[in-house]
């Protein structure tokens, strides 16, 4: 699962903060500092008997300087690395 994050700014402060925070954040098993209409993209994996809708509220949304959140749902591998 992809996690597209907006910050509110993106003064370097903001920024920081949030790559920060995101570190602490177990379920990031990767990241990417984007161009574009998004601040952020993020690969999720959600631990076994969790939920998504608990993760999306109480860590990504709560991560410092987040605005908006939009989630996409892979459905299957095209192309991978070796």
């Amino acid at each position: 699962m992809f996690v597209q994050v907006t910050l509110t700014d993106q003064r370097q402060a903001t920024m920081l903060a949030f790559e920060q925070a995101l570190e602490r954040t177990s379920v990031v098993e990767e990241a990417w500092l984007l161009s574009g209409e998004s601040d952020y993209l993020l690969k999720v994996l959600i631990p076994e008997g969790d939920s998504y809708e608990r993760v999306h509220r109480e860590i990504l949304s709560a991560l410092p300087g987040v605005m908006r959140l939009v989630t996409q749902l892979t459905l299957r591998t095209l192309v991978a690395e070796d």
